[in-house]
């Protein structure tokens, strides 16, 4: 089984489902990241948060940090990626080389414009593609005016919730940025969706479409 995960930056894949791609590393998927920009990115001020070259030492160990995921990173803006013919074709060729049965992406209703973006571009490359599944957003950029709506949970055992958390603090950058609460407030929220399923942690999605294949063994 294979399973694609989709970002516009690095660090965000890891904050909406890192937990399920270390497990899926654990069970024996063979699973990739698609991140569609080196994501350096400044404030108004001109103050740098992260440089290209630093983005990406972080992303490929985070990578590496929740075992070893394969991680491909395109060179679209950051701040600027467009919903285009483009970034659709460019999602496109890895969807053809990798053939996923599962993808997961950014949820189409969130305020960032990056996240908006790659979710509205992920939706029109995965068309042929039948199991595909938005992650939860997270604040500052998930504040919108749609309620997300938990669907599909994955249950995250432990191990998968520390390599996850590792992956976390991997993006030194956004950990300097934000500090212990945003680390505490990504694992909380995976405490709190394992409550709602009976498990300890878990991190849930929102369906576009889902292909049910009772013949798996």
């Amino acid at each position: 089984m294979k399973l694609l995960a989709i970002g516009a930056h690095l660090d965000d894949i890891e904050i909406g489902c890192g937990g399920t791609l270390a497990q899926a590393v654990h069970s024996g998927w063979e699973t990739h990241m698609l991140v569609l920009s080196h994501s350096d990115y400044s404030d108004l001020d001109g103050t740098v948060f992260r440089t290209d070259d630093q983005g990406m030492r972080e992303g490929k160990e985070a990578a590496r940090r929740l075992g070893g995921v394969e991680l491909t990173v395109l060179e679209f803006p950051t701040k600027q990626i467009p919903y285009d013919f483009h970034v659709v074709e460019a999602i496109e060729v890895s969807l053809r080389q990798i053939k996923p049965d599962v993808i997961l992406t950014h949820w189409p209703h969130d305020t960032h414009q990056d996240h908006r973006a790659t979710s509205l571009a992920s939706i029109s490359a995965a068309r042929y593609f039948n199991s595909i599944l938005f992650y939860e957003p997270m604040t500052p950029s998930g504040r919108s005016y749609s309620p997300f709506r938990p669907q599909v949970y994955v249950a995250v055992p432990p191990e998968a919730v520390q390599a996850k958390r590792e992956s976390l603090l991997a993006h030194d950058s956004q950990y300097k940025k934000y500090g212990d609460i945003w680390l505490d407030a990504v694992i909380a929220r995976g405490v709190h969706r394992g409550y709602e399923i009976g498990v300890g942690h878990a991190e849930c999605y929102e369906t576009l479409r889902w292909q049910w294949n009772l013949d798996l063994r």
